[in-house]
This record gives structure tokens, C-alpha cells and sequence, in this order.
């Protein structure tokens, strides 16, 4: 078989990041940095796959390098950079299948489950090039630790499962009992007697854009807050390109159950052309961004407010790809709003809502500045 090469490096964000959704304190950031320096140019990634059908048969490897990593004191973080780094894997696997098929992966169906049983591996196996196979109890192919799966292929971009779908963190606030079609259930508490206590479905929480030239997508994001607060969610406002104080600020820190995330720094206006405004600007939203993913990632927010987030996606001062993932793979239960003009292609592709703010007049035309109270 001709495997194909996979990119499963992580950088410092992805490092951090997996801090964060895998629990670990921030004590333990070294600890995972060494051992990932370790691991990393032991671990082999390649893929070989042949179409089917609608979709195709795919092999993925990531090398024995996880075997070599078995004391018993470090084996949770091996085994959680395993997952993340397969996880990236199987991005990989989906990019390249798209480049080499013009195609779009769906789910993965993985061998030893009822729609593909484990007498279907000689047959796919076959179909891949090789005919003698070997594999464990976990159905995992021998040698190099492979998986066999299928996947459909489709000429549009569809919604997957996320990391969180096959996480085996049984305490994670974060955790689905069942994934269906996207939308996942926090994991039910279980009773004394062991029995599961039967708790209706959890909401969908969708994605609200408020955009456009006229007045009223900060207000109206403010309004949804204080909606979801009174209705007994928690909520994270967080602010990007604002320095000094708005009134919102003197009313919402008050209220309970919503955190309010921004930076105290008054940094001006931003300048484009300016490499200290865009140094300076970029360090502080990456800041807010770190914040606000450890809400997101611990099961400590319901509704999220992205304030006036278009402006750094824009320009380029925040970490976009970390942006997408927010947006991507956001717990399936919480309310996600975005504000700010000139909306990028993600946004109004993913938004559930979508609300132009048309202006038809506005006194700042007139030469009125910008009032207290109501503009800020």
C-alpha cells in the first residue's frame, strides 16, 4: 500500500488548548510540553485509502510510538495527546480527501460497529492491497497500531462529529451521552443505585450574526444576555476592540450569572499600517481568546457574546484558526453570537440567525458625536 504523509505537529496554541479540553491544570503544561517533544518524531502519521461506492475505504496509522509510552504515572497524558494527535489526523485525512476527490468527507464508520462488522476488514483490506491482516481485541490492525474505517463522500461541505463524541472523560461537564446528527446531551448524573435519572433532551444551542451599517448589534447582543441570565444560564460577554469603559459594563457586571470578559488596556484606535498597533492589539484579543476558551472548554458557559469579534477577524489580529475552531466545535449545547460589520464568509455560512442592521439615518452624519448611555 502507498501511504500518504499526515502533518499532526502541535503548535503552542494547539498545546494550550489541549491544557484546557483535556482538564489538566496549567502545572501540568510542562510536563505535557516534554512529553510531546518526546513523542513527536516517533509518531509516523500516514494514511492509504481506495473509493467505494459514494465514499471511500481509508487505513490510518500513527506508529508505535504511543506503545513505547507505558508508565503507569504519564499514561493519561500519552493517552490524551493520542487522541488529540489522531484527532488532527483525521482532519488531515478529511483535507486530503477533499484535495485528491474534489469531495467532502462525512462521518467516519470505524470496523467492529454493526453497520461495518468485523468480518467486512479481510474484504476492505483487500480492496486497500493487502490481503493478510492481523488485529487486537479493540479491533485496532496489527502492526502500527491502524484503524480501517469508511467514509462517505459528498459534493457539499456537511456538519461531523466532534472531538467530544467518542471522549471516554466520564466526569466532563462537557460530555455527550449520545451524539445525534450534531447536536449533543450533557452526560445524565447517575443515582446512588446506579440507575440513570431520564432528563429531557437539551436544546440545541444555534449561532446568532448581528451585522450590517446601522446601529443596534451590540444593544441587541446585550438584550439576548440578559435574557439568557434571567432564564438562569451563564453567560460570557466578552468584548474585542474596545479599551475604555461602555455603560453596558456598569449594569451587566452586576448582574448574576454573566461574566463579562475585555481587556483594561486603552490602546486607541487601531492603525493598519502600524506594526506596534497590530503587535499590540493581536497580544491583547489572544488574551481575551484564552479566557474565553477556558469558560467554553469547562462547561462554564451556556451563551456566548462575541462583541464586535468581525473587526479582529478581519484585520487579522486575533487567532483566526482558533476563531473556527470556537465556532466548529462549540459545546452542542450553547448559544453563540458574533457582532460586527463585514461579517466574514464563515460567519454568515455557519449563523443560524442572521440580523442586518440597515442604517437609514444616523445623526453622526449630522455631526453629533457618539452620547453616553447610548452609543456607548
Amino acid at each position: 500500500m502507498n501511504f500518504i504523509p499526515l502533518n499532526v505537529s502541535l503548535d503552542e496554541a494547539c498545546l494550550q488548548e489541549f491544557v484546557r479540553r483535556y482538564h489538566f491544570n496549567d502545572a501540568d503544561k510542562k510536563e505535557i510540553i516534554r512529553l510531546y517533544r518526546q513523542l513527536s518524531p516517533r509518531v509516523h502519521a500516514e494514511f492509504h485509502y481506495v473509493t467505494e461506492g459514494n465514499g471511500a475505504v481509508v487505513v490510518m496509522t500513527l506508529g508505535s510510538a504511543f506503545d513505547e509510552f507505558q508508565d503507569s504515572f504519564i499514561q493519561n497524558m500519552v493517552d490524551c495527546l493520542g487522541l488529540e494527535i489522531m484527532s488532527l489526523a483525521y482532519d488531515k485525512i478529511d483535507e486530503k480527501l477533499h484535495e485528491l476527490t474534489g469531495k467532502y468527507a462525512g462521518g467516519y464508520v470505524f470496523t467492529g460497529v454493526e453497520e461495518l462488522p468485523l468480518s467486512e476488514t479481510p474484504r476492505l483490506m483487500a480492496l486497500l492491497g493487502q490481503k493478510v491482516v492481523t488485529y487486537n481485541e479493540a479491533y485496532v490492525l496489527l502492526p502500527k497500531k491502524s484503524v480501517l474505517f469508511t467514509v462517505p463522500l459528498y459534493d457539499e461541505k456537511i456538519e461531523k462529529h466532534d472531538k467530544c463524541a467518542y471522549c471516554s472523560a466520564a466526569n466532563c461537564q462537557l460530555r455527550k451521552a449520545e451524539y445525534i446528527g450534531g447536536v449533543g446531551r450533557k452526560k445524565d448524573d447517575e443515582d446512588a443505585g446506579g440507575a440513570t435519572e431520564s432528563k429531557p433532551e437539551a436544546e440545541p444551542g444555534l449561532i446568532h450574526l448581528y451585522t450590517g451599517e446601522g446601529k443596534g448589534k451590540t444593544t441587541a447582543a446585550i438584550g439576548l444576555a440578559i435574557r439568557a441570565a434571567g432564564a438562569g444560564k451563564k453567560v460570557v460577554f466578552a468584548q474585542f476592540m474596545k479599551g475604555r469603559d461602555t455603560s453596558e459594563l456598569n449594569i451587566l457586571r452586576q448582574i448574576q450569572g454573566i461574566k463579562v470578559v475585555r481587556s483594561d488596556r486603552e490602546l486607541g484606535w487601531f492603525k493598519k499600517g502600524d506594526p506596534d498597533s497590530i503587535a499590540a492589539f493581536t497580544e491583547v484579543h489572544n488574551a481575551l481568546l484564552d479566557e474565553i476558551e477556558s469558560y467554553v472548554y469547562s462547561g462554564d458557559c451556556d451563551l456566548l457574546v462575541l462583541d464586535e469579534v468581525t473587526y479582529p477577524v478581519s484585520y487579522g489580529i486575533i487567532d483566526t484558526d482558533r476563531i473556527a475552531r470556537l465556532i466548529n466545535s462549540k459545546p452542542a449545547y450553547m448559544e453563540l453570537v458574533l457582532t460586527g460589520r463585514n461579517a466574514p464568509e464563515l460567519f454568515n455560512e455557519k449563523a443560524d440567525y442572521i440580523t442586518q442592521m440597515r442604517k437609514g439615518k444616523h445623526p453622526y452624519d449630522r455631526g453629533i458625536q457618539a452620547r453616553r448611555g447610548i452609543e456607548f
